[in-house]
């Protein structure tokens, strides 16, 4: 049976795992992005990467990992309320630097706009731009919701893929090589998500978006944005989300400062690549520079 990394701790009766690593003054929270299977060991050579020299600790979210589905509907308020107790359960105290991948950067902003005396600031791993255009893009009409909910049940009732041993093992070999262990990696082939609460969360998306740009980010909380240089799009799609970036960064402020990682893609910045250097040591002085603190 596999033993959970971190603490499970109890959210509205309700298990969630929390992970942390080091010791440092300022506490950094990694929220996951939709849909990551076990997002403790995913983020794991980032936390141990971190953790030289700052405190930080993974949540997984209902649905994700070692915690517990959830039927609770999935909106911002729900989500922020469930990090503060499990943080708080944890015996882990603000004020917290969010630190969010993809579409969790919509209920870090909801967060530090609703709780701006308990956030330190924001560092957005290419996260969800929280502005309408993308708020439109994600919606799903009936029929859509629908074919997700038929594509879900194929896969809970589908054959598994016949298994390939050389291509497994190499893809092992290049995990190791960035940083997780082996018993991380089989962590993750048998830690399930709980599908029905995801595509709730994949649902909600556009109205939450909706909601948090409404709410206007306190001018104080200081912003790093780190974003991709989008190599999965083709060229038209690109320049759109490039429009997306530049209108999410105007809605974050002129003081919030922008990394792109060249040569990147949307996964390359959360998962296993060796960017997790880059993205360390912006960190670190974004946290040591006064004009951030």
């Amino acid at each position: 049976m596999i033993t959970p990394h971190g603490k499970l701790v109890k959210v509205k009766g309700k298990n969630m795992h929390v992970r942390q690593m080091g010791s440092g003054e300022k506490t950094i929270v990694l929220l996951p992005g939709l849909g990551c299977p076990l997002p403790t060991v995913e983020f794991a050579p980032l936390m141990r990467k971190l953790s030289e020299k700052h405190t930080v600790c993974t949540i997984e979210f209902f649905g994700y990992g070692f915690s517990d589905s959830t039927d609770t509907p999935r909106t911002n308020a729900n989500y922020v309320e469930e990090i503060r107790e499990t943080l708080k359960m944890a015996e882990i105290k603000p004020p917290y630097v969010l630190m969010p991948y993809s579409a969790s950067g919509i209920y870090s902003e909801y967060y530090a706009a609703k709780y701006p005396n308990e956030v330190a600031g924001l560092i957005l791993l290419d996260s969800t731009p929280t502005i309408e255009a993308f708020a439109q893009m994600w919606t799903y009409t009936d029929d859509e919701i629908k074919e997700l909910k038929t594509a879900l049940e194929k896969t809970e009732h589908s054959e598994e893929t016949p298994y390939d041993e050389e291509a497994i093992n190499k893809i092992i070999a290049e995990y190791l090589h960035h940083g997780y262990t082996l018993e991380e990696l089989e962590e993750i082939d048998e830690i399930p998500n709980h599908q029905d609460t995801l595509i709730a969360q994949d649902i909600a998306l556009s109205e939450n978006i909706l909601e948090v740009l409404a709410m206007p980010i306190p001018k104080e909380i200081p912003i790093l944005t780190f974003s991709s240089s989008m190599l999965e799009l083709d060229d038209d799609e690109r320049i759109k989300h490039e429009n997306f970036r530049k209108e999410h960064m105007e809605r974050l402020g002129e003081k919030a400062k922008l990394v792109i990682i060249d040569g990147s893609n949307h996964l390359d910045i959360a998962y296993h690549r060796d960017y997790r250097k880059i993205i360390s040591s912006e960190i670190d002085k974004f946290l040591e520079c006064a004009e951030y603190a």
